[in-house]
């Protein structure tokens, strides 16, 4: 077993050398191996010291750049506190003064941040009580949407694709191209006008509306927090008789099948078409869509070698039968008024005495008498009103507000009767 030498006895090694002995003979005599005589004794003979130095005495962070570059970090960080280190980093290459000096990565930047807690980022409070969501059991009963943003065509310019599938029926329903600018560039990922209008294709390419519609936590989608008003998206799809599922945050496996057929998509339709502007590029996806559905034998587990269709023929024939243009007759804002009157919601009055529901700068008057106190929220489907009451007595009303952006076209997109979508009807059965 190797066994540590001391100081002493390194000096001794150089000394008994210096006078004559063999390193295999001072080796011996100490119980030590051969090399580590021969190094103590170079390492003395070469002007170093007997002492361990294995050991690196633990530096400071950055403490291997210029003080300069330290410096200019924490004035950068000074200045603008809602700066991360990929904007500190830019700005540092921007600066004159440390042309030619090398500077830290992002994460160096960070992580020397990071020491002082007045720097730190605020963790952010994890979604309570989101379970996984409950596995579908039938064909068009859940759709998966997810969205792949970083798509670069060979002009440049980047698109998002915008894909839906079915987990039981193992079909793609639609995949939708949208531009998305420059990909290195930070832009919005998608919009609530794409994502309706890509669910609104599905609905009328299989005439009929699913049970669920299963997403992540894509802000323009999902309201943030627990205590959080439902999203447009959300109230939408509870107008048409959908519930939205929402996948717990940071389990992209809850979306697995939609996920997969991003890759499937992209290697079948996308690669090798990336000189093709939009539109034609869009038409490539149509025709890949179909050929995968009806065509080409599928590797998923329930298709057995078969097309999707073929292997669930269930996928022609419409869960809950709808059409585009029945889309404002359809949607009941009955529905979306009984959603909301099952919940409450607790917000905290501002100085002015006003309260925000639902985003937007949606603001509300409580009165000044309750500003800085906390208000509990109800929503009255009688008269479409917000109620407000103290916390402390929750059956005493303090006031009612009536409440905005809730009618049919703030959450359809779509102008009612007679501007909107012609002819309206109510959907009838379809006779068998």
């Amino acid at each position: 077993m190797k066994r540590q030498t001391t100081p002493g006895e390194r000096r001794a090694f150089f000394e008994w050398h210096q006078a004559g002995e063999t390193y295999a003979a001072l080796a011996r005599a100490y119980g030590v191996s051969l090399e580590c005589v021969r190094y103590w004794c170079r390492r003395q003979r070469d002007g170093g010291d007997c002492h361990n130095q294995y050991r690196r005495q633990p530096a400071g962070l950055l403490s291997s750049f210029d003080p300069l570059v330290r410096y200019a970090i924490l004035r950068l960080k000074l200045a603008h506190p809602r700066w991360g280190p990929k904007p500190l980093r830019y700005h540092l290459a921007k600066r004159a003064s440390l042309r030619y000096l090398k500077l830290p990565s992002e994460t160096a930047i960070g992580r020397y941040l990071h020491q002082w807690p007045c720097f730190r980022r605020r963790r952010k409070k994890q979604a309570t009580g989101r379970v996984r969501p409950h596995q579908a059991t039938e064909t068009h009963q859940r759709w998966q949407i997810d969205f792949k943003t970083d798509i670069e065509l060979k002009d440049g310019s980047g698109v998002s694709l915008h894909t839906v599938r079915d987990p039981v029926g193992e079909a793609c329903l639609a995949a939708v191209v949208f531009p998305s600018g420059k990909v290195n560039q930070r832009v919005e990922r998608v919009s609530l006008e794409q994502v309706r209008t890509v669910l609104r294709r599905c609905f009328a390419s299989w005439s009929t509306l699913p049970d669920e519609v299963q997403t992540d936590g894509e802000p323009v989608l999902v309201a943030s927090g627990d205590d959080a008003f439902p999203s447009t998206f959300t109230l939408w799809l509870v107008g048409l008789g959908i519930s939205h599922q929402v996948i717990r945050s940071g389990h992209p496996t809850d979306n697995a099948e939609v996920e997969r057929c991003h890759r499937t998509i992209n290697d079948y339709a996308i690669v090798g078409n990336e000189h093709k502007a939009l539109e034609p590029l869009q038409m490539v996806l149509d025709q890949a869509l179909i050929e995968l559905t009806y065509e080409l034998p599928s590797r998923a587990e329930g298709c057995q070698g078969r097309p999707p269709a073929e292997a669930h023929p269930e996928l022609l024939q419409p869960r809950h039968p709808f059409r585009p243009e029945h889309e404002l007759a359809h949607f009941d804002l009955h529905r979306v008024d009984a959603f909301l009157a099952k919940q409450q919601w607790t917000r905290k009055v501002g100085k002015t005495g006003q309260i925000c529901i639902g985003g937007r700068h949606q603001y509300y008057s409580v009165g000044r008498a309750y500003a800085q106190r906390q208000v509990l929220i109800r929503f009255d489907p009688a008269d479409r009103h917000f109620v407000f009451y103290d916390p402390d007595h929750p059956d005493d009303e303090i006031g009612r507000r009536p409440a905005r952006n809730l009618e049919v076209e703030d959450l359809t997109g779509l102008a009612t009767w007679p501007v909107g979508l012609l002819p309206q009807q109510l959907p009838l059965p379809i006779l068998q």
